[in-house]
């Protein structure tokens, strides 16, 4: 099973008001990446993909249990010769999640053609500021500007859902922490993209 076919979700159906659709699609393809990689001794990944590995324990593997295909994963890595820490540039997982990030990043753009998209990118559309940056190389300049107006209403959106759940902490009140979540997402991007 081939991690795109693993991730079939297009740009259109990952567009969910306060999200960015290129980070919730990029999320579930490198955990997928994770879950799926196979054995090899050469195989390189950084960090995060090595914990990711550790954490998915390879339970969606066809005919393996928990654990068993990642611990074969990491035998092979053990055989090969380490070289210490691998730097996200030679982790050959972040350079699949890279290339699957232009994809989707020319696919969203392809999308700004059609004026109800448009209409409702201006309204409720969501974009994290790497991602909307990233976004601008691949649209022309009339549509960086409207992609800088979206990232302002998200901006000041957040800003002001998280000065009012500031105040009700202040009160005791702790309900929507999931705000936090999105604000970390529009400044930085999903964790570990």
């Amino acid at each position: 099973m081939k991690a795109e076919a693993a991730t079939q979700a297009s740009v259109n159906q990952a567009l969910t008001k306060g999200a960015c659709p290129i980070c919730g699609i990029l999320k579930d393809f490198q955990w997928t990446l994770a879950a799926i990689v196979r054995p090899q001794a050469a195989l390189r990944l950084c960090n995060f993909h090595t914990w990711a590995l550790a954490r998915s324990r390879g339970g969606s593997l066809e005919r393996s249990t928990p654990g068993e295909s990642v611990s074969s994963v990491f035998l092979e890595m053990l055989k090969g010769s380490p070289g210490g820490k691998v730097s996200s540039d030679d982790c050959v997982l972040c350079h699949r999640v890279r290339d699957e990030e232009v994809t989707r990043l020319r696919e969203l753009a392809q999308q700004f053609q059609r004026p109800m998209f448009v209409q409702w990118m201006k309204t409720q559309g969501s974009l994290c500021l790497d991602h909307a940056g990233k976004l601008k190389e691949f649209v022309p300049l009339r549509l960086q500007t409207f992609i800088d107006e979206v990232v302002e209403r998200n901006r000041s959106e957040l800003r002001e859902e998280l000065e009012a759940f500031h105040e009700q902490l202040k009160h005791g009140e702790h309900a929507g922490g999931g705000l936090l979540g999105r604000v970390a997402e529009f400044l930085v991007g999903q964790r570990g993209l």
